[in-house]
């Protein structure tokens, strides 16, 4: 998966790194998306937004528990002769009903709930229940203030976007290991070279479940953006791994049991302390 939860230029900041060169830009990248790898490993969630397919299990309840949800868009069951049938929206809920996964501050919904009344149960059997839609901890998304530049229009293969701000002073600077949206379709973005009055952006295409488009000039730029915590857990972690070149992984805290794996070596006690209130709690029946 090509996602970082921070991005290059900040990482390399006067405020985290203060690196003046590029001499190692790919490396560091790569050290934020590793950091982004091991926080959704030890939080058990994935922060991105990922469009697809998940099958679960049913549990012959009024209830499903699911692994976090943003948005569905189709909901099927398979019946007991194997039949599947697409039930319509109004017949289920998405719980808890405020999470508002696409607002800053949100969390995702993790039920979905069949509407009082319904007589129907998610019926009992194995990887019987196929939910299509978002998946992610949230979809949060800002106005980058960019727009495909004039005469610059992307290609279904094309590996680099050009763009152009709308206002100099509404625009976000956009580096490496940011993920921009354009129409439907996920952009990663590896690399950015300033020219003048514009920006080219070389990008993985088609991510996160997304599929490659084609993007007329004009065409607006948003840019995801993740949870405070987990973003500066993934740029303090990604630093402690670049900084151990010159020294020793973190030692254990004072009075903390050292065969209980929580505190290894090399990850910083404070991305453990931030990443705390995201770590998920309740396993999940699926497939």
């Amino acid at each position: 998966m090509s996602n970082a939860y921070s991005d290059l230029d900040t990482l390399k900041s006067p405020s985290v790194l203060n690196v003046t060169d590029n001499a190692h830009d790919g490396r560091l990248l790569g050290l934020l998306e590793a950091a982004s790898r091991w926080i959704d490993g030890y939080c058990d969630r994935r922060f991105a937004a990922v469009h697809g397919e998940r099958r679960f299990d049913g549990r012959g309840r009024a209830t499903l528990t699911v692994s976090d949800l943003v948005a569905v868009s189709e909901l099927r069951v398979r019946d007991a002769s194997g039949r599947w049938e697409c039930w319509p929206s109004a017949d289920w809920l998405l719980y808890p009903l405020n999470a508002a996964p696409t607002e800053p501050g949100g969390r995702p919904y993790t039920r979905i709930l069949l509407a009082s009344g319904e007589r129907r149960r998610f019926p009992l059997n194995r990887a019987g229940v196929a939910i299509s839609g978002i998946w992610g901890y949230g979809d949060v998304r800002e106005d980058a203030g960019m727009r495909v530049a004039a005469g610059s229009a992307v290609g279904i293969g094309d590996g680099t976007v050009t763009v152009a701000s709308v206002s100099a002073d509404a625009a976000i600077p956009l580096s490496a290991g940011h993920t921009v949206r354009i129409g439907d379709e996920q952009l990663y973005v590896t690399g950015a070279a300033a020219g003048e009055g514009a920006t080219t952006l070389s990008v993985q295409r088609g991510v996160n479940g997304t599929d490659a488009a084609a993007h007329a000039a004009g065409a607006g730029l948003t840019v995801y953006r993740y949870p405070e915590a987990v973003a500066e857990a993934c740029l303090l972690q990604a630093a402690v791994w670049w900084r151990e070149r010159f020294g020793g992984p973190f030692p254990l805290s004072e009075g903390s049991p050292a065969a209980d794996g929580r505190d290894v070596g090399g990850v910083s006690p404070t991305v453990r302390a931030l990443l705390a209130p995201h770590r998920r709690r309740n396993a999940v029946l699926g497939v």
